[in-house]
């Protein structure tokens, strides 16, 4: 049983973010823009040519591109963040699409606004990934605009301020099973169900 549930380029979204954080804002955000779009490039490229990829090899060649909602500064958060000392409490076995567990340690707390509400997500991360942040998150649009199991985003390990956090729901992803059900996906727990839908970042598959 195929086990993927990061996706492939994690490093291109740590690249993200050095390049938002080392432009003025009118640079900044234009930098930003065009490195979103050229990592969606490059992951279709992955899914249409690489043996690795998730679509099925007999359908890559049919293989459309994938659909995403507009890119919007306005998903880009600064959050709070709330670190959970490492305990026993702080594992947790992340349900799988296909029955399994997956260990997974609380990181913390994300607290932020929007839409004038408050919201949290808690962030994870595993030994399989240390340096990244792993969040599951649903929100109103499964099932219609996004695929039905939720999604997923992936963040740097912060290594300065630890108090804040940024939370860019621009690069939210779909789990791999939402293209192939032989993978195992964990799915986002009760705690990271958001009130609010997030219209941002990848939207459901067409392709299946």
């Amino acid at each position: 049983m195929k086990t993927n549930y990061l996706l492939f380029s994690a490093i291109a979204v740590v690249l993200l973010f050095v390049i938002f954080y080392s432009f003025s804002d009118l640079q900044m955000n234009d930098r930003y823009v065009e490195g979103i779009q050229e990592e969606r490039k490059e992951k279709e490229e992955f899914f249409r040519q690489d043996e690795e990829s998730p679509i099925e090899p007999a359908l890559r060649k049919k293989f459309k591109g994938l659909s995403y909602f507009p890119i919007d500064a306005s998903y880009r958060l600064t959050a709070e963040l709330t670190l959970i000392p490492e305990t026993d409490t702080a594992t947790l076995r992340l349900q799988t699409t296909t029955g399994e567990e997956r260990l997974m340690r609380r990181y913390g707390i994300a607290r932020f606004r929007f839409n004038g509400e408050q919201h949290a997500l808690t962030l994870f991360v595993s030994s399989e990934s240390p340096q990244i942040l792993f969040v599951p998150f649903n929100d109103p649009t499964n099932g219609k605009e996004t695929y039905k199991t939720g999604r997923y985003m992936d963040i740097p390990l912060p290594k300065g301020r630890r108090d804040q956090i940024v939370l860019d729901f621009n690069t939210a992803y779909n789990p791999y099973c939402a293209y192939n059900d032989n993978y195992s996906c964990p799915i986002p727990p009760p705690e990271n169900r958001l009130k609010v839908p997030i219209r941002a970042g990848e939207m459901v598959y067409k392709g299946k």
